[in-house]
């Protein structure tokens, strides 16, 4: 009980954060500005954001397939599009420690294999965002190029090492292709990036003139907001990060903001609305998760002891 009050306390303070953060960006930039931006956007420019939006999310459906397919032994196919949406909506709605893991509990069969897939997909998507954000930063800031030239080899050891870590191998419910599943989830985490790109792009460019690799070098501080834990899915860090980075190509703060806020509208609130549908039609699965999350706690207490012994 104590547990679950921090939680939702931990949640609350969060949702409070963000909204104060929100609230505080919007009242230091030009109204009229943030107002004006949008009429400046021809139905053309909506249509493409949207479409991309949906090709992003079908990129990151594929990848969620994938690493099911890939780690999991038993799992029911119709159940991957309602996890997949879920997971949206949990991620913006799910306080504590279980977020946007438990979509998982929303695939039907052994979790083991499910939670593996799960781990991998956020590890890399995390991986990626730290690793881009360490090659772009000596554009920003000169000075720390060789800090980030050695951190980019340790990160490089990390990956060709991180299969051959014996727990990784206890974890999995069957024999993998480590290196090639890491691989394909780095190759679709890359095209998604590209994506959200594109998407930018296209909002800034009918307004100002920026170039693709500079708003490139933007959105990837933009795309690491999520890492950021102490706001929901990165809101507000986000548009903080906007503000500043597109200064220096020009950009009014009023126009960096209402950017960024489209754009998490169209790529997170809109599936988090879907997903709030299949939690519903398939909330007879939750009534089971804090049971699945203890067994999910106690398969890896029990590798850890068998680790242990091993020794």
């Amino acid at each position: 009980m104590k547990q679950v009050f921090k939680q939702k306390l931990l949640y609350f303070v969060k949702f409070i954060f963000t909204a104060v953060l929100i609230i505080w960006i919007l009242n230091q930039v030009d109204r009229e500005k943030f107002i004006d931006y949008f009429s400046q956007l021809n139905l053309a420019s909506i249509a493409i954001i949207i479409f991309l939006g949906i090709l992003s999310l079908i990129v990151q459906f594929k990848r969620w397939q994938f690493l099911i397919e890939s780690n999991s032994i038993n799992y029911d196919y119709k159940d991957l599009i309602p996890s997949f949406f879920a997971g949206f909506a949990f991620r913006l709605m799910i306080p504590g420690g279980h977020a946007e893991i438990s979509k998982v509990f929303l695939l039907s069969g052994r979790k083991r294999g499910k939670v593996v897939a799960f781990g991998i997909e956020k590890f890399f998507l995390a991986y990626m965002k730290i690793a881009l954000i360490v090659a772009v930063i000596p554009l920003t800031f000169p000075k720390y190029t060789y800090l980030c030239i050695s951190l980019l080899v340790v990160m490089s050891v990390v990956y060709i090492l991180l299969p051959k870590i014996p727990f990784i191998a206890k974890l999995q419910e069957k024999e993998v292709n480590n290196h090639f599943v890491y691989a394909k989830t780095l190759f679709y985490s890359g095209i998604i990036f590209l994506i959200s790109v594109y998407q930018y792009q296209i909002l800034l460019e009918r307004i100002h003139e920026i170039t693709f690799l500079q708003t490139a070098h933007v959105v990837v501080y933009l795309w690491a907001a999520g890492i950021i834990p102490f706001s929901i899915s990165g809101l507000g860090f986000r548009e903080s990060l906007a503000v500043y980075f597109l200064q220096f190509y020009g950009i009014p703060a009023a126009h960096a903001v209402a950017a960024s806020l489209f754009l998490f509208a169209v790529n997170s609130i809109f599936p988090a609305l879907t997903g709030v549908y299949y939690i519903y039609d398939k909330r007879q699965y939750l009534k089971e998760l804090k049971n699945s999350v203890q067994s999910t706690k106690e398969i890896f207490k029990s590798m850890r002891n068998a680790e242990k012994k091993s020794l």
